[in-house]
């Protein structure tokens, strides 16, 4: 059973450079973040004792799933580069289409239209 748990992850990795948390990736939702809490869970009785960083689970903010950290391979703040890491995608921006804009133009002269019709009829 896994309950949210407002505690941070005390050994979260650190940038060399300027000391910034390193940027996880939430594996279910793709949502990047260095704020995400840790998540509680019952441990088997069986389980060995002791606190092991492979055994981490982090509770997403957005989707609200508990992920195993994977952490992007330059650093947010600096760009520092840890040499491993989960690649960051380049923003990329895409063209208006002109469907789109056509849509956008015929809804405006449909309201200025309909603004004309209601001025007109409740003179």
């Amino acid at each position: 059973m896994i309950n949210r748990n407002s505690g941070n992850w005390a050994a979260w990795p650190v940038c060399p450079r300027c000391q910034a948390r390193r940027e996880a990736q939430c594996s279910v939702c793709s949502a990047r973040g260095t704020d995400f809490s840790l998540a509680d869970f019952e441990e088997p009785e069986d389980a060995e004792e002791g606190d092991s960083d492979a055994d981490v689970l982090l509770l997403c903010s957005t989707c609200d799933e508990p992920f195993t950290p994977q952490f992007v391979g330059r650093c947010a703040a600096c760009g520092f580069d840890f040499g491993e890491g989960i690649e960051s995608e380049e923003i990329v921006h895409e063209e208006i289409n002109s469907r789109v804009v056509l849509v956008i133009i015929g809804m405006a002269v449909l309201l200025v239209g309909l603004l004309g019709f209601f001025a007109l009829v409740l003179r």
